[in-house]
């Protein structure tokens, strides 16, 4: 990776990281929505960081099953085809938390949470 690749990787990691964590801060808040919504902001920032590391670029969609799919990555799409619920509601997420009103329950997030954590090793 050139230098400036190297530099965007970090600092998409580094967010995707800190949307990780502020997720958890949300949750104990009992902001579910918010939590997701942060939640979809790391899958989405790592999937992109992982797909500049392995293809040099990532494309400028936002949708983390056109990601997964991308980065031909199986333990991703097995992930991904097993979880497909987890991508709607985190798809779902990212719209309500801009133009609805969508509650969200703990169990949601937690299940979210939790099948993505490996993945993004965060």
């Amino acid at each position: 990776m050139v230098a400036l690749s190297i530099k965007l990787y970090n600092e998409m990691t580094g967010r995707a990281e800190h949307f990780y964590r502020i997720s958890d801060n949300d949750a104990s808040a009992g902001r579910y929505d918010i939590a997701l919504f942060h939640l979809e902001q790391a899958v989405q920032l790592a999937l992109k960081a992982y797909l500049l590391k392995t293809m040099g670029d990532f494309p400028r969609t936002r949708l983390i099953k056109d990601l997964v799919e991308l980065s031909g990555n199986s333990c991703l799409t097995r992930l991904s085809n097993e979880k497909w619920y987890i991508l709607d509601i985190l798809e779902d997420a990212y719209t309500g938390a801009r133009y609805y009103v969508r509650s969200y329950s703990e169990k949601e997030y937690v299940e979210a949470k939790t099948s993505w954590r490996e993945s993004l090793n965060v």
